[in-house]
């Protein structure tokens, strides 16, 4: 989410790594990410998310986490999948050696599947899983049993500025390229796909900073966009269902999750449902060095980090939804993960 500084280009390909650069894997289930900012976590270098205060409470130092800590990809592992957070495209290609025993993280923030931003595409990222699975670094048995996250969030609406009813027409278009993207997957290998609904555009703390923070804004044309999009995905989901024999799909309701909880903070422990706690041009300092930006005094009551990204403790809500409901073509997600062959 949010318009992000040009990422450093990730131009070496997986295939220019020698196959000793690829280790043999483990045999646990393998976690796959791709998307945005709400799933990224360091592929977009030279960006606010590698400055302080990003990162403060998890790992205590800005790691390229749109997020004072975890985001959603971090929680999904430890807590739904219980693997460890799956390393980003961008640490492989800077280091080699390092493991991939529990899967990779191709999102990248700022980006969609359109060029929002000019960040890689949701079809970008593809690419570069597909290199490294020509390149034999996942056997079939593991894309058969491995978990795919697709998080697109809203970047290419927010990039676009047009009339409404070329709004209308864009919508059609970027719930087409997600479904491109995961067709793309399936004839990979992939089979369990988690499939996230738009952010709550309209009850982020951007939009919400007329009121004060005190209520979602008022846009009839991001109200019809988030309506438009969410239910366009969730009948192309049953189509991909349908089609691709085999495939497992959870379409993870994160619209309404969010709103759910803006509403019912003491059930979340949660203080503040639209004020962020990096409240300002958050990780942006002015010419004398002085920040652009309050930062509260307990990231952990606030349900968003800054004007567009949940916090960790916003994110621990949603997946905790997420255990329990708030899904749609299974019960919860952990009806849907008991479900998936070991």
């Amino acid at each position: 989410m949010g318009r992000c500084d040009p990422a450093v280009s990730l131009v070496r390909n997986i295939r220019d790594l020698p196959r000793t650069a690829l280790p043999k894997l483990e045999t646990t289930r393998k976690f796959f990410i791709f998307g945005d900012s709400y799933a990224d976590t360091g592929n977009t270098q030279n960006t606010t998310a590698f400055r302080f205060p990003y990162g403060i409470t998890f790992p205590g130092k800005p790691s390229g986490r749109f997020s004072d800590g975890f985001v959603q990809t971090d929680v999904i592992a430890s807590r739904v999948l219980h693997v460890a957070s799956p390393p980003a495209y961008a640490t492989l290609l800077a280091n080699t050696s390092t493991s991939i025993s529990s899967g990779m993280n191709y999102a990248v923030g700022g980006s969609g599947v359109t060029y929002a931003f000019g960040l890689p595409t949701l079809q970008t990222q593809v690419q570069w899983f597909s290199q490294m699975v020509k390149a034999g670094a996942f056997t079939p048995a593991d894309l058969k049993k491995a978990v795919f996250l697709v998080s697109v969030n809203g970047n290419d609406y927010g990039a676009y500025n047009g009339t409404l009813e070329n709004y209308y027409l864009l919508v059609p278009e970027v719930v087409d390229l997600i479904d491109l993207g995961m067709r793309e997957l399936y004839s990979l290998g992939a089979r369990n796909f988690m499939v996230s609904s738009l952010a709550p555009l309209d009850c982020l703390p951007s939009a919400s900073r007329p009121s004060g923070f005190k209520a979602c804004g008022k846009n009839s044309t991001i109200e019809s966009v988030l309506s438009s999009h969410n239910f366009l995905l969730g009948r192309k989901l049953v189509k991909f269902i349908k089609h691709q024999k085999g495939s497992n799909v959870v379409y993870l309701q994160q619209t309404k999750a969010i709103r759910h909880i803006q509403k019912n903070l003491p059930e979340f422990n949660l203080t503040e449902a639209f004020k962020p706690c990096c409240n300002g041009l958050c990780a942006e300092v002015d010419a004398g060095g002085s920040p652009l930006y309050e930062l509260c005094q307990n990231p952990g009551l606030h349900m968003f980090w800054d004007n567009v990204h949940p916090s960790q403790a916003g994110w621990n809500a949603v997946v905790d939804l997420y255990q329990h409901g708030f899904t749609r073509f299974s019960p919860s997600l952990n009806a849907w993960i008991d479900g998936l062959c070991k």
